[in-house]
């Protein structure tokens, strides 16, 4: 789960909202967001002198494989179009000249990171406090809200980009905001 988390502070001496960002979120806010990720696998050539190729097969489930690709007699590809957040297996096979095929290699496994969500400069306009959520395109976020960093409350799931409204921000002298990635 990635956290991005800042506080608002209300008090009653100052009725201006403060603004306490992380360190890290600061850094995040600058990655570039991409939809999906590719991942390239390498392997060594195979011994055996009766080789034409390879095919290596893919899935979101370890040992089932649903997408198989034929390499040919290269010892690389690209896997595309992978889901962030979300785990491929992999396994590879040889094929003669007469489509005989080998057993499946060992397998390996690529787990697609998540982009850090970031959080947009916030606003403040009567009684509501507001900022956007970005981070992954098409992915779901929690906005949770504490009063005491230790009990926290879903107060929305969206899909990225979006922007968090909080009507009853003015009822809390202090509040702190986090979001955090939804696993697919």
């Amino acid at each position: 789960m990635m956290l991005n988390k800042f506080s608002v502070v209300r008090t009653c001496r100052w009725p201006v909202f403060g603004l306490f960002f992380c360190g890290a979120l600061m850094l995040s806010a600058q990655l570039p967001v991409q939809a999906a990720q590719s991942v390239t696998l390498t392997w060594n050539p195979s011994v055996a002198t009766n080789v034409a190729g390879y095919r290596v097969y893919s899935g979101t489930a370890s040992h089932s494989y649903a997408t198989t690709n034929i390499i040919g007699a290269a010892t690389n590809t690209t896997i595309s179009s992978l889901v962030e957040g979300r785990t491929y297996y992999f396994a590879a096979t040889t094929y003669d000249s007469a489509g005989n095929e080998s057993a499946f290699s060992s397998e390996t496994s690529y787990t697609v990171p998540v982009p850090p969500v970031a959080l947009g400069a916030p606003a403040r306009a009567g009684s509501q406090f507001s900022f956007s959520v970005s981070g992954a395109t098409g992915s779901q976020y929690v906005v949770q809200a504490s009063t005491n960093l230790v009990n926290w409350v879903s107060l929305q799931t969206n899909t990225a980009p979006f922007m968090f409204v909080d009507t009853k921000a003015a009822c809390f002298s202090q509040r702190y905001y986090r979001t955090y990635y939804l696993s697919p």
